[in-house]
C-alpha cells in the first residue's frame, strides 16, 4: 500500500522513478530527462587542450571568476593547470553554467537534429562516427581561441597534484597559489579538488560538433571550505596561443620556412605547435628603413613605437628582423616597465668558417641560411616567453641541441659529419615544453613579469616539479675561481658597478668563455635583498650568439666591469638594508662556477647632494638610459642626465650620467618609425666627457665608461673617446704613475671589447 512516508513524493510518480530537485529544493514534476541516458563517457583524448573554466557565483552580485584550464593528455600522463581571473560586474553577466539552467535540455530527434523538449524517448542509439574524427572537426581553425583576461584581474593559479579519470569523470587534486594584485606575487597556497564530468551525445550532428555541444563539462570545485559548481567549455585542442607580429628591415629576409636536418620543412608556427602552442605569425612591415648597425637604444625605440596596435587581451609578441649588432645572432628586450616585450634576429651577422659548420653555410649572412636564422628567431621568442638557457635553470634540464640551448652549445655538438645548423633540434626540451604549457600566466605571457621570474629560481613564481636528480647545483671546478668586487656601502640611487674576475688557479691551461657581462647569456648575478627573496640580475637586453672563448694559462685571469645600478629588475638597490650579490658564470657547456657572495649595505640618501642625486637617478627613464648608454628620444631623461652631470660631476653617479650623454651625443640616433634622425653633436659630447674625466684617475674613468656602454655594443664611442681624452690629458712616460694609470685604463677598454688572459 503506497503512502508518502513523509517524503513528499508526488502521488503520480512511480516508486522507481528518478527524483530530481531544483535549486530551491523542490521536486521537479514530470518526466525527468537525465543527460547520462542520452550520452556516453568521453574518451580521455577528448580532454586534451584548452578550456574556458567558469565558476558559478554564490550570489547574483558575487564576483565573476573565470579563466583558462589546460589539460594535457599524454600517452601515459595527464597534467592539469589553470589561471583564474575575477572581477565584479554590474549588471551581472551570467556564466555558461548559470545560463544553462535557463535553457531546455536538447535531446536527439529521429533522423538527426535537436529538439528542446522533454517528450523524446531516451533509448540509446549506435553512433558510427569515430571519436577521433569528430574531435578533428571540432572548432575550425578560425574559431579556436585561448582564454585571456586583463592582468589586473588575475586572482590565482592552480596545477594538478594527482588525478583520476573514470567513466567520464575527471577528478583532480589541485594546489592553488593565490595572487596579490598589489605586490604582483603569489602569497599563499591551499589545496582542493576539481571534479569535471565529460559526456558526449550518442547522436552527434554537424551542428552540435561546431557548436561544441560535445565539448562541455560540468562539475564542482571543492576548495577553501566551500563547494562551487563549475563549467568548462573547450576552446581549442591546443593549450595556449600567441600572435607574433614580424617586421623586417628592407632587403632582410624572414625565414617563413626552412629545411631542417631531418629534411622536413619547419616554420615558427610548426615549432611552437610541437609545444602545444597555436602561434599565428603576421608579417606587417618589411620595408623598415635600412640601418646597417643598430644600437640597443634604436632597437628599443623601434619596438616600442613600431608594432601594430591590437585591441583585446590576446597574447602578442613583436619579432624584428634587423641588420646587425656586432656578432650577436639575436636579442630579447626585458625592460622593467614592459618586460619581455619583443625580440630581434640579425640578418647580416655571418656564420664562421669552422669545419663543424655546413659548407654551404660558412661565411654566409644568417638570413641566407634559413635553418640557422629560423632557430635564432624561435629561440629569442622563447626568451620572450620566459624560457632560460638550460644552465641558468635550477631544475637540471640537460644541455643539448634543443631550441633553448645557446648557439655555442649547439655548435659544440656539431661535427664535420653532422654540421651546424643541420645538427640542431627544432623542438623544445621536455622541461621547456612543460613550462610553456603549464607555468602561470604572469611567468609566460609577454609583457608581464621580468625574465627569469619563476623559471630560473625558487623564490618567485612557481618552479616546475623536479625529478630524482633534485635541483641544479653548481658543477664547479676547483681549477677556476670566480670573484666579484663591489663597494661595501651605497645609498639608494647611487651608481653601483662591479668588477668580475675569472682566474685559472690550476696547473693546466683552461679554455673559458669571454662573455663576462650581463647581456650575452653566460653571466648572471644572484641578488638577495633584505627581504631574503632571490633575484636573477641580467641586462635589459639579452643577446645570443656563438660563444667566443680564450685560453687561460695557469695563474692568468680575465675580467670585466659591469653596472648593477639598473637591470631587468629595474633599479637594483632601492631598499635600505643588507644586500648580497653573487656571480654565476657558465664557463663552458658543462661547467658553471659561482663566486662567494659580497655584501652591500644600502642606506637612504643623507646629504642634500645625495638626496638630489637619488631623486634624479630614480626618475623614470633615467635608469633605462644608463642601461642602454643612450637617452634615445626621451627628452626628459636627457634633461635630468644633463643636470646630474653638471651639478654632481664630482661623484661617480654624476660622471656616469655625463658618460651616457657623451656616448649618445657622439653618434647619430635614428627613429625609423618617425623617420627622424638625431644628428651627432661632437662638441656637446666632448663637454660631457671632460666633466667625467676631470678629477678622476684614468683607470676609474675607463671603468665607468665600459659600464655605461651597452655590453653588446663593442664599438660604443664612449669607450674609445674616453681613452683618447685620457691620453691627451696624460703626462709623463710609460713608467710614470700617469703612464701606468693610462695603461690600466687601456686594459679595461680592451677587456670590454674582447677579454683576454693576463
Amino acid at each position: 500500500m503506497d503512502h508518502d512516508c513523509g517524503c513528499g513524493r508526488a502521488a503520480s510518480a512511480a516508486p522507481d522513478a528518478p527524483l530530481e530537485f531544483d535549486a530551491d529544493g523542490e521536486l521537479v514534476v514530470g518526466p525527468v530527462i537525465r543527460p547520462e541516458l542520452l550520452t556516453r563517457p568521453c574518451a580521455i583524448g577528448t580532454l586534451d587542450g584548452s578550456w574556458l573554466l567558469e565558476l558559478e557565483r554564490r550570489t547574483v552580485f558575487g564576483p565573476e571568476v573565470r579563466g583558462a584550464l589546460r589539460i594535457e593528455v599524454g600517452a601515459s600522463s595527464l597534467r592539469v593547470s589553470g589561471d583564474m581571473y575575477s572581477r565584479r560586474v554590474f549588471p551581472p553577466v551570467f556564466t555558461e553554467l548559470e545560463l544553462e539552467r535557463l535553457r531546455p535540455i536538447p535531446v536527439p530527434m529521429p533522423g538527426g537534429g535537436l529538439r528542446a523538449d522533454s517528450d523524446a524517448e531516451s533509448g540509446e542509439r549506435d553512433v558510427s562516427e569515430d571519436e577521433t574524427a569528430i574531435l578533428s572537426e571540432f572548432l575550425p581553425l578560425g574559431l579556436r581561441w585561448y582564454p585571456a583576461f586583463p592582468a589586473s584581474e588575475y586572482s590565482w593559479y592552480f596545477r594538478s597534484n594527482g588525478s583520476t579519470y573514470v567513466d567520464g569523470t575527471l577528478t583532480v587534486q589541485i594546489v592553488r597559489h593565490l595572487w596579490n594584485r598589489t605586490t604582483q606575487e603569489f602569497v599563499s597556497t591551499d589545496t582542493g579538488t576539481l571534479t569535471l564530468r565529460c559526456r558526449r551525445p550518442l547522436v552527434v550532428t554537424t551542428a552540435s560538433t561546431i557548436l561544441g555541444e560535445s565539448q562541455r563539462m560540468t562539475g564542482t570545485l571543492s576548495i577553501g571550505g566551500t563547494v562551487t559548481n563549475v563549467s568548462a567549455r573547450k576552446t581549442s585542442p591546443m593549450y595556449r596561443g600567441c600572435r607574433i607580429e614580424v617586421d623586417a628591415m628592407v632587403n632582410r629576409v624572414f625565414p617563413a620556412s626552412a629545411t631542417i636536418g631531418s629534411g622536413a620543412a619547419a616554420t615558427v608556427r610548426s615549432v611552437y605547435a610541437g609545444a602545444g602552442w597555436d602561434v599565428t605569425v603576421v608579417t606587417d612591415e618589411i620595408t623598415v628603413p635600412n640601418d646597417a648597425d643598430l644600437t640597443n637604444a634604436e632597437l628599443a625605440t623601434l619596438m616600442s613605437g613600431h608594432r601594430q596596435t591590437v585591441s583585446g587581451e590576446s597574447w602578442r609578441l613583436w619579432l624584428f628582423v634587423g641588420s646587425a649588432q656586432g656578432g650577436l645572432f639575436g636579442i630579447m628586450f626585458d625592460d622593467d616597465t614592459v618586460p619581455r616585450e619583443g625580440a630581434a634576429g640579425f640578418a647580416d651577422v655571418q656564420l664562421g668558417n669552422d669545419s663543424f659548420i655546413a659548407a654551404a653555410a660558412r661565411g654566409r649572412p644568417l638570413d641566407e641560411v634559413p635553418a640557422a636564422f629560423l632557430r635564432t628567431l624561435v629561440h629569442e621568442a622563447g626568451h620572450a616567453f620566459n624560457l632560460w638557457h638550460p644552465k641558468h635553470d635550477v631544475h637540471n634540464p640537460g644541455i643539448g641541441i634543443e631550441i633553448m640551448n645557446q648557439t655555442g652549445d649547439v655548435m659544440g655538438f656539431a661535427t664535420t659529419a653532422n654540421p651546424y645548423p643541420g645538427n640542431a633540434s627544432f623542438a623544445f626540451s621536455d622541461h621547456d615544453r612543460t613550462s610553456l604549457i603549464h607555468s602561470p600566466d604572469p611567468q609566460v605571457r609577454p609583457g608581464w613579469k621580468n625574465f627569469g621570474w619563476g623559471h630560473g629560481d625558487l623564490s618567485a613564481g612557481l618552479p616546475a616539479p623536479v625529478d630524482a636528480a633534485g635541483l641544479g647545483v653548481d658543477t664547479g671546478d676547483e681549477g677556476l675561481e670566480l670573484s666579484v668586487a663591489m663597494p661595501a656601502q651605497a645609498f639608494v640611487g647611487e651608481y653601483v658597478t662591479a668588477e668580475v674576475v675569472l682566474t685559472n688557479v690550476s696547473t693546466e691551461p683552461r679554455t673559458v668563455t669571454t662573455l663576462i657581462n650581463l647581456s650575452e647569456g653566460d653571466l648572471v648575478f644572484l641578488h638577495t635583498p633584505p627581504d631574503h627573496s632571490l633575484q636573477h640580475l641580467v641586462d635589459v637586453a639579452i643577446g645570443c650568439g656563438p660563444r667566443p672563448t680564450t685560453v687561460l694559462q695557469p695563474g692568468e685571469s680575465i675580467r670585466n666591469h659591469v653596472q648593477v645600478f639598473f637591470t631587468n629588475q629595474g633599479v637594483t638597490f632601492t631598499e635600505p638594508g643588507r644586500h648580497t650579490v653573487a656571480a654565476q658564470l657558465e664557463v663552458d657547456p658543462m661547467t658553471t662556477v659561482r663566486s662567494a657572495p659580497v655584501t652591500v649595505d644600502v642606506r637612504g640618501p643623507g646629504s642634500d647632494a645625495e638626496v638630489d642625486i637619488s631623486a634624479k637617478t630614480l626618475t623614470p627613464g633615467v635608469g633605462r638610459a644608463i642601461a642602454l648608454g643612450d637617452f634615445a628620444t626621451d627628452a626628459a631623461a636627457r634633461a635630468i642626465l644633463t643636470d646630474l652631470a653638471e651639478q654632481h660631476s664630482d661623484t661617480d653617479t654624476g660622471a656616469a650620467g655625463a658618460l651616457v650623454l657623451a656616448n649618445a651625443l657622439a653618434r647619430s640616433f635614428t627613429d625609423v618609425r618617425a623617420r627622424d634622425v638625431r644628428e651627432a653633436a661632437p662638441d656637446e659630447a666632448a663637454h660631457f666627457l671632460e666633466l667625467a674625466v676631470a678629477g678622476r684617475s684614468a683607470e676609474r674613468v675607463a671603468a665607468l665608461a665600459v659600464t655605461v656602454a651597452s655590453p653588446t655594443e663593442k664599438d660604443a664611442p664612449v669607450v674609445a673617446d674616453a681613452i683618447a681624452a685620457l691620453k691627451a690629458r696624460g703626462k709623463g712616460g710609460a713608467r710614470s704613475a700617469a703612464g701606468k694609470d693610462i695603461a690600466a685604463a687601456e686594459r679595461i677598454a680592451a677587456d670590454f671589447v674582447q677579454p683576454s688572459g693576463r
